[in-house]
Formats: C-alpha cells, sequence, structure tokens
C-alpha cells in the first residue's frame, strides 16, 4: 500500500462506511438509554437496594457472556451477526417501550428484557471490531482506532443528556430512539459485504467443538508474552483511571459541588478525548509504538500533578484535560499492535481474553477507592494511583516486547 493510500479517508475504502454506520448506531443506541436505565429500574421496583442489585446482574451478564462471546464470533460471519445485534436489541428496546406505553412493564418484565439484552451484548459486541480489521487491513487499523475513540466519546457525550431529556419528556422515550438507532445499524449492517471467511463455511457443532475453539483461543493469547505484558500495563492503568473517577467523585460530591458541575468533568473529558483523536490519527503512523505507549504513561502520571496540589473544581478540570488528551494516541497504539496482528479466525476471542482481563482489573477499582480514601485521604490516593501508573511506565520501559513495537507501517515486520 503507497503512502498516498495511506492518507486517504477511510470512507474511501469499500465497505467502511456501512461498517461506520453500523458501529456509531449500535453505539447510540447503547448511549441513549444507559443513563436511564437505573432510573427506570428504581421507579419499577420502588427500591434502590434491588436497582443496585439489578445494576450488578447486568454486569455479571456482560461479562459471563463475553468470555464465551468471543469465540461465538470468530465461528460465524461477521456480517451476520451484526446484523442479529441490531436486530434482537432493536427488538427488545421496542418490547419495552411499547410495554411501557400501555402501562405493561412490570419490575420482572423489565428485568428480562433488561438483561435479554446484555446478554447479546456480551455474545455479539465484539463482532464490529472483529470485521473492521477485514475492512480496514492491518496497516490502517491504528487510524481506524483513532477515528474510533474520537466518535465514541462525542456518542457518549450527546447520549447521556439526549437520554436523560427524552426521559424527562416520555419515560418511554430513550427506549423507542435506541430501536430506531439500531434499526438504522441493522440497515448499514445489511449493506455491509465482507470476504466469506473459511472458518464459517463448515458449521461446526457440538460443545465439544466450541469448548476445544474458546480453550485455544484463550491459549493463543496467553501465550503471547507481548499480548500478556500489554494486558498486565493496560490493567494497572485502568485500574488507575477507573478508581481516580470514582474518587474524583467522591471528592467533588464531599465538597459539595453542584451536580450539574460535576457533569461536566465528564463533558470536558470527552471533548479532550475528542480533540485527541484528531491529533492521534496523525501522529499514530508516524512514532514508534513503544516509545509513544511510555510517554504517554509518563504524560497520565504528570496529569495527576493538580490532584496532589488540590481536590479543588479546578484541579479536577486541569486532570480531566490532561489525561484525557492522549488516551486515543494510546488505544490507537496499544490496541492498534495487538489487533492488528491478530488473525482474523482469532479477533473475537483476543478481544474476549484482553477485555475481560482489564474489566477484572477495573471491577475492584470502586471497592479500593471506598476503602482507602477515608484511611488515606484524597491526595494520598492520587499519590497512590500516581505509583500505579509509574509502575506501568516501568513495566513497559524495561520489556523489550513492548519498548521496541516499532510505528504501525513496520508492524508487519515484527512478531505479536
Amino acid at each position: 500500500m503507497s503512502e498516498g493510500t495511506q492518507r486517504e479517508s477511510l470512507f474511501r475504502v469499500a465497505n467502511y462506511p456501512a461498517w461506520f454506520g453500523a458501529d456509531t448506531f449500535l453505539l447510540c443506541g447503547s448511549a441513549v438509554h444507559w443513563i436511564v436505565i437505573s432510573l427506570m429500574a428504581y421507579e419499577l421496583s420502588g427500591s434502590v437496594t434491588m436497582a443496585g442489585w439489578f445494576s450488578t446482574a447486568r454486569g455479571i451478564m456482560s461479562v459471563f457472556t463475553q468470555v464465551v462471546g468471543g469465540t461465538f464470533v470468530d465461528r460465524h460471519d461477521h456480517r451476520l451477526l451484526l446484523l442479529a445485534q441490531s436486530g434482537i436489541c432493536g427488538a427488545l428496546w421496542a418490547t419495552m417501550g411499547v410495554l411501557y406505553a400501555t402501562g405493561n412493564l412490570t419490575f420482572l418484565r423489565f428485568m428480562v428484557l433488561c438483561l435479554s439484552s446484555s446478554a447479546v451484548f456480551g455474545l455479539l459486541d465484539g463482532t464490529s471490531n472483529a470485521a473492521l480489521i477485514t475492512v480496514v487491513g492491518p496497516r490502517r487499523y491504528a487510524q481506524a482506532e483513532s477515528l474510533n475513540q474520537g466518535r465514541d466519546a462525542a456518542v457518549r457525550m450527546a447520549g447521556s443528556p439526549l437520554g436523560a431529556t427524552l426521559y424527562g419528556i416520555w419515560n418511554a422515550a430513550p427506549f423507542f430512539a435506541s430501536a430506531i438507532c439500531d434499526a438504522v445499524a441493522f440497515v448499514c449492517a445489511f449493506s455491509l459485504r465482507l470476504p466469506e471467511r473459511p472458518e464459517t463455511r463448515q458449521a461446526k457443532a457440538g460443545i465439544a467443538s466450541f469448548a476445544h475453539d474458546l480453550v485455544e483461543g484463550w491459549r493463543w493469547v496467553f501465550a503471547s508474552r507481548t499480548i500478556v505484558s500489554a494486558v498486565a500495563i493496560m490493567g494497572l492503568f485502568e485500574f488507575g483511571a477507573f478508581a481516580m473517577r470514582q474518587a474524583v467523585n467522591l471528592q467533588l460530591v464531599s465538597t459539595g459541588t453542584d451536580a450539574l458541575l460535576i457533569s461536566l468533568v465528564n463533558v470536558v473529558s470527552g471533548v479532550a478525548t475528542l480533540v485527541g483523536s484528531l491529533v492521534s490519527s496523525r501522529l499514530c503512523d508516524h512514532i514508534p509504538a513503544g516509545r509513544g505507549i511510555i510517554v504517554i504513561l509518563m504524560w497520565v502520571t504528570v496529569g495527576y500533578v493538580p490532584l496532589v496540589i488540590s481536590g479543588a473544581y479546578g484541579y479536577v478540570i486541569a486532570n480531566a484535560v490532561l489525561t484525557s488528551l492522549p488516551m486515543p494516541l494510546f488505544g490507537a497504539l496499544v490496541n492498534g499492535f495487538v489487533f492488528s496482528k491478530t488473525p482474523v479466525e482469532r479477533q473475537g476471542r483476543t478481544r474476549a481474553a484482553v477485555m475481560t482481563t482489564i474489566m477484572l482489573f477495573g471491577s475492584a477499582s470502586g471497592a479500593v477507592a471506598g476503602e482507602l480514601l477515608p484511611r488515606i485521604g484524597f491526595q494520598g490516593f492520587v499519590i497512590a494511583m500516581m505509583v500505579l501508573v509509574v509502575v506501568s511506565v516501568v513495566l513497559a520501559a524495561l520489556n523489550p516486547r513492548i519498548r521496541t513495537i516499532p510505528a504501525s507501517p513496520h508492524w508487519s515486520e515484527v512478531e505479536l
């Protein structure tokens, strides 16, 4: 592929607009109803405890199905799975809207529909990303990842306030909006044309066959010392990032900060991520990935310094900007290298293994924040999280498999 082709807009790549439309509207469908799910659970159950356990159940369902979902994605045609994901989710949200509009939505029915959506999400969520490598090819994957992260930030920024506004107008409106988004995603996926993969030509049935593919995929992932190193670094980093978000929210609430100002922190973070995405799309093909990862982790460490000085609102905003700006480039370099080097037939299982492991790191962050904050204070907690990031910097700098990853045009020359 020539340099001129490399710089050509991704939207000129065959099938990319259809893929981007399907992936974007699936994300929009989730973003619109995400913020109102807990509100609806409380409204229907009348119990904060029930609403809390309901949220936990949804998370457990997503993680459990994601473990096997990667194998399912690798064994089936990606276009058909995208059609199934958008079609089933759209039908579930439309059903929920109709039941609410007719006064027939009980908490039990709501729970069944939401858990079904979480199961579909966990089982098929890796489909779109698995298809992306086929659409853009390994050499442009980092650029596509940069664009995705900016797009994700923009959708999440718009989705939450839109969902809340629709919910205020009519409680069923966010669910009908999600159904419409999923319907548009279905249309985009229908127009997607992907090459047939040899492993999907012959149907493979039986629990033993599925279990073999599942174990083989996870074994392949953890046999790669590069992937294991990347997961360890990302896991430590994500743990610190999740814990810091929890700590910042608790700090702002404890100091009586207005709820609107607290929500604006996420907006500022999203805007910074969007700006970072624009920069990342220009840099990701030109800088050595290993050195870039190390520099970004050092940048994030410096980004925590404002919170060491003070937990006041202005310092929180400074931290949000500094730590969010490099995130698209970090994702493009780490995810871009790992998944562009992963064979198409293992994309689903690799993503499931990587993301599930990182989610396990992050799942304990809230509890850690709640336990440590009263004991060591906000500034002490920030310093502790800075130490975690420094450890990830050291791990990356001392590991030649990470440190020596070249720029993306040369990824084909090194092993995963």
